[in-house]
C-alpha cells in the first residue's frame, strides 16, 4: 500500500510540474497573461489569432487596391490634361500653318499663339479676324476654348448648369449642346441642370432640386452662354440669387455671353453688387469685344475673359441634306426683331432664285419632341436646326446662331442685326475674314450680297 502511494503521489507532483512548465512556455510566448488559465482556455485562442491575421491580411489587400485604384486615376488625369495640351499645341500649330500659307508670320502671331489668354484675355480676338477660311475660325475657337476652360473648370469633378435656356430658338439648345460636349472632353460630370425662369413657382421648384446636390469645392458653377445680360435685369438677379445662396463655397462661372439691353443699361448694374458680394472670385466670359469692354469698366470686382461663342465647341458639322432652295432667310419674329418699318420690306429676287422666309422658332418643333428630360429634347432640336439650315445653299439671318451654325456647316451666309447688335458686335470680332460670310446693313445688301454667295457657290459645284 505504502509503495502504491508513494508512486500515486509522485505521478501526481510528476503532473503538476509539467503543467507548470507548459504554463510558463505559454507566458514567454505572450499568449496567456493569465496565470489561472487552463490548457484548454489558451487553445481557444489559436482560432480567434488566425481570424485575427486574416482580417489584417484583408485589410492590407483592401488598402493596396484603394492604393492602386488611386494611382490609376491619378494618371488618367494626367494623361487626359497631356492629351488636352497636345491637342492645344497641335491647334496653334495649324493656325500657325494656316496663316504662314497666305501671309507673312510675324512675330506678333506667335507670341498670341504662346499667350495664356486667361491672364491676356484682350489678345484673344487677335488671329480670328485674319483667318478666311470657316474650318480655321473654328480650330480657333476650339484652341481658345481649351485653353481657357481647361484653366478654369478642368480643376473640378462635378459642374451645375444653370440659368439654361429652354426654348424653341435653336440656338440656344445648340449652346446647351456645346457646353455638355466640353465639359465631357474636360472630365467633369453635370450633376444638375436648371432652366433660366420667369415665375416664383418655378423658382421655388427649382430650391427643392437643390437639395439632391451635394455642396462641395469640388463642384463648380456654370452659368448658361447666351445673350441675355442686361435683357432682363430683374429675373436674371432672381436666378443667380437662388444658385448663389446655396452653393456659396462653389466658383461662379459664366459660359460666353453678350450684353443686350431692353431698358436704360444701368439696368444690368444691379446685379454687379450681387456678384461682387459673391464669397470667391466670379469669372464672366463675353463673345463679342463691345461686351468685354463694357463689361471691363463695369464690373471690376470680377475677372472678364473674351472667349468665342461656345457653339464652337460643336466643331464641323458635315450635313448631308440636298438643298431644296437657293436661299433661306432666318428671319426673327421676336423681342429682338428691329423695329424700324425698312427691315419689314423684302426686296425682289430673281424669278429663276428660289426662296423662303421664316423663322427657326417654331412652336410644333417646342411643343412635339422626344426624350423624357428637357435636356434631351434640347439636344434633338438644336440638330432640327441644323436640318433646317441645310435647305438651302446660302442662308441670310439676324440671329447670331444662324451664322454661328452655318460657319460651323460650311454654309455661305450673310449676317444682319438684330435689335441688340449682336450679330455685327460678334462678327467684327470673330468671323470678318471668312471669304464665304458677309455682313449686311440692310436687306437690300443682304439680298444683294446673298445673290453674289450663291453664284459663287453654284460654280464651285458646277466644277465639281
Amino acid at each position: 500500500m505504502d509503495m502504491q502511494y508513494g508512486t500515486s503521489k509522485q505521478h501526481e507532483v510528476r503532473q503538476a510540474q509539467l503543467q507548470l512548465q507548459r504554463l510558463r512556455r505559454l507566458e514567454v510566448r505572450g499568449t496567456n497573461k493569465n496565470p489561472n488559465c487552463s490548457i484548454e482556455t489558451t487553445s481557444r485562442r489559436k482560432p480567434a489569432r488566425r481570424l485575427r491575421r486574416r482580417i489584417g491580411l484583408l485589410i492590407l489587400l483592401f488598402g493596396t487596391t484603394v492604393l492602386y485604384f488611386a494611382y490609376f486615376q491619378a494618371y488618367k488625369t494626367v494623361q487626359s490634361t497631356i492629351q488636352r495640351q497636345h491637342k492645344i499645341a497641335n491647334l496653334a500649330r495649324t493656325q500657325m500653318r494656316a496663316v504662314t500659307d497666305t501671309r507673312n508670320t510675324d512675330q506678333e502671331i506667335r507670341t498670341f499663339l504662346q499667350a495664356d489668354l486667361v491672364e491676356h484675355p484682350n489678345m484673344a480676338d487677335f488671329l480670328s479676324p485674319k483667318l478666311t477660311s470657316a474650318e480655321e475660325v473654328i480650330n480657333e475657337a476650339q484652341r481658345i476654348h481649351s485653353m481657357v476652360f481647361q484653366n478654369l473648370i478642368g480643376k473640378y469633378k462635378r459642374a451645375v448648369i444653370i440659368c439654361i435656356f429652354n426654348a424653341p430658338n435653336k440656338g440656344d439648345n445648340a449652346i446647351l449642346v456645346a457646353e455638355l460636349a466640353l465639359l465631357q472632353q474636360l472630365g467633369v460630370t453635370v450633376v444638375g441642370t436648371f432652366e433660366y425662369t420667369f415665375s416664383k413657382n418655378a423658382n421655388a421648384k427649382q430650391r427643392m432640386n437643390l437639395l439632391s446636390i451635394p455642396r462641395g469645392r469640388d463642384l463648380v458653377v456654370l452659368v448658361g452662354g447666351g445673350g441675355y445680360l442686361g435683357a432682363f435685369p430683374k429675373i436674371c438677379r432672381n436666378n443667380l440669387k437662388i444658385f448663389i445662396n446655396y452653393f456659396q463655397e462653389s466658383e461662379l462661372i459664366f459660359f460666353p455671353n453678350s450684353v443686350s439691353f431692353l431698358g436704360p443699361p444701368e439696368a444690368i448694374l444691379a446685379s454687379s453688387a450681387l456678384l461682387a458680394r459673391y464669397k470667391r472670385r466670379c469669372t464672366i466670359t463675353l463673345r463679342d469685344r463691345w461686351s468685354y469692354k463694357w463689361f471691363v469698366k463695369h464690373f471690376p470686382a470680377n475677372r472678364i475673359l473674351l472667349v468665342p461663342d461656345i457653339a464652337f465647341a460643336i466643331g464641323s458639322v458635315k450635313t448631308i441634306q440636298v438643298p431644296t432652295y437657293d436661299i433661306l432667310w432666318v428671319k426673327r419674329n421676336d423681342w429682338e426683331a428691329q423695329k424700324d418699318k425698312k427691315y419689314k420690306c423684302i426686296p425682289p429676287f430673281p424669278p429663276n432664285v428660289t426662296y423662303i422666309i421664316e423663322d427657326w422658332d417654331n412652336d410644333w418643333i417646342f411643343r412635339k419632341l422626344p426624350g423624357k428630360s428637357f435636356v434631351e429634347q434640347m439636344q434633338f432640336r438644336a440638330w432640327v436646326g441644323f436640318g433646317i439650315l441645310g435647305k438651302a445653299r446660302v442662308i441670310i439671318s439676324d440671329r447670331l446662331h444662324a451664322h454661328i451654325m452655318s460657319v460651323l456647316a460650311g454654309k455661305p451666309n450673310v449676317v444682319m442685326n438684330s435689335s441688340t447688335r449682336k450679330g455685327e458686335h460678334y462678327y467684327n470680332t470673330w468671323t470678318a475674314g471668312i471669304t464665304n460670310t458677309r455682313f449686311a446693313e440692310t436687306n437690300e445688301q443682304a439680298v444683294e450680297q446673298a445673290l453674289q454667295l450663291l453664284e459663287t457657290n453654284l460654280q464651285k459645284s458646277n466644277n465639281y
